[in-house]
């Protein structure tokens, strides 16, 4: 499990300059892509105002594909953009699945899932270090007088407790 979390920080942060200069280029250059997926299935992709729309043009057959190419749809229902957005929509024999995601949102997830897993271990280090836990597997070191984890062997500090001095109100 703990691969597979370094795996995914790698691959977020190494997908985040992409999903930046997408925002950029999205904001400053709007770009429109078609691509056929299959016979009935079209994909519309769309880079406009710091937002990515992804359009799937579904037709039921393959005469309805040709003749799409040929005589565009009339109606053009777009979501509003600057949101995270999902619906379809049926129009006669067409069916239209939109999916509208701001590059922010991405952006900000890939940045979160790429610190996260590098942020960890300090701050487990530091929990484990404070709850009097081994450092290096984690088991309870609580009432351990050798100074070795019984389950690991890693020589371990022993942990000194920390004696508060309380004030003691005199009463009258």
């Amino acid at each position: 499990m703990n691969i597979l979390f370094k795996v995914i920080a790698v691959v977020s942060l190494l997908l985040l300059p992409l999903s930046i200069s997408m925002w950029h280029k999205s904001n400053n250059y709007p770009q429109e892509f078609r691509t056929d997926i299959t016979l009935y299935k079209s994909l519309w992709v769309s880079l406009t105002n710091g937002c990515c729309v992804l359009e799937l043009l579904s037709m039921p057959t393959k005469v309805a594909s040709k003749s799409e190419h040929l005589e565009p749809l009339s109606f053009d229902p777009r979501p509003e953009q600057r949101s995270i957005y999902f619906s379809s929509h049926k129009h006669g024999i067409y069916r239209t699945t939109w999916v509208v995601f701001p590059f922010w949102l991405s952006t900000s997830l890939l940045t979160i899932m790429g610190t996260v897993p590098i942020a960890r271990g300090p701050v487990r280090q530091w929990w484990r270090k404070r709850h009097g836990h081994c450092l290096e597997c984690g088991y309870n070191l609580e009432g351990n007088r050798s100074g070795r984890c019984s389950e690991c062997g890693t020589q371990c500090q022993r942990r000194r407790k920390v004696v508060t001095r309380r004030k003691t109100v005199a009463s009258r």
